[in-house]
């Protein structure tokens, strides 16, 4: 809880130093704000609170202590973490009430349970890229991500026999991408953009792919295959 407040204080001071000058932290340093979620910020067409909607937006419940290391190599540990799939937020407990860190690319690493997460730069159109929290699966020169999503479904309006679904979270998906380097990661979902992912060895990882049986959407033949391409380098 001292590593919480200290992160917390820290900012405090360097924040108005921020607003006076150019210094290169206000491009990768904002603040520590109350999570909306926990304050009752509300879902759907009903107006829903987290209270009244089934399922969590959370890939644990569970706040877990860990680690968190900054793009400034700044490290703070002992901090309980939990991971917001919906809101894609990462978020901190202090005094019993949820934090979120921003902005997001302030984060390098965050390991709590036996989870590591990392905020990455990702295409989601051919040539657009967004910044987001991803779990890393396998770490080297080329690093394999997971994207957790989860769907928000409002309450179903009441039809004759028919019982209506209840406001939820649903669908948790987990999406995988293939990041080389400091470059925007990349969407792997079929055989021929995965092994196109690679930038060499390509034939050694596609002979590797094929004796093996792999598949683009297995995450235990991906994790095989990228730390197979980091053993080569």
């Amino acid at each position: 809880m001292k590593q919480v407040q200290r992160l917390i204080i820290a900012l405090l001071v360097i924040l108005p130093l921020i607003g006076k000058s150019q210094n290169p932290l206000q491009k990768t340093i904002d603040d520590v704000r109350l999570s909306k979620m926990v304050d009752g910020e509300h879902f759907g067409l009903q107006n829903l609170s987290l209270k009244d909607i089934q399922g969590s937006p959370y890939l644990d419940d569970q706040f877990v202590k860990g680690t968190i290391t900054t793009t400034k190599g700044d490290k703070y540990v002992n901090i309980p973490m939990r991971y917001d799939q919906y809101q894609d937020e990462l978020e901190i407990e202090k005094d019993g009430k949820a934090m979120v860190f921003t902005p997001k690319m302030v984060l390098k690493r965050a390991e709590f349970g036996d989870r590591v997460f990392t905020c990455a730069k990702y295409y989601f159109t051919a040539n657009k890229t967004k910044e987001g929290y991803f779990e890393i699966l396998a770490d080297g020169n080329v690093r394999l991500l997971a994207q957790h999503t989860i769907k928000f479904f409002d309450k179903e309006k009441e039809k004759p026999y028919v019982d209506p679904k209840p406001a939820r979270f649903d669908w948790p998906m987990e999406d995988f991408y293939i990041q080389v380097g400091a470059f925007p990661a990349q969407h792997v979902t079929k055989k021929k953009n995965l092994l196109g992912a690679f930038p060499k060895h390509k034939k050694e990882v596609a002979e590797y792919y094929k004796s093996n049986k792999l598949s683009p959407k297995d995450k235990e033949d991906l994790i095989k295959l990228v730390n197979y391409y980091n053993s080569l380098n």
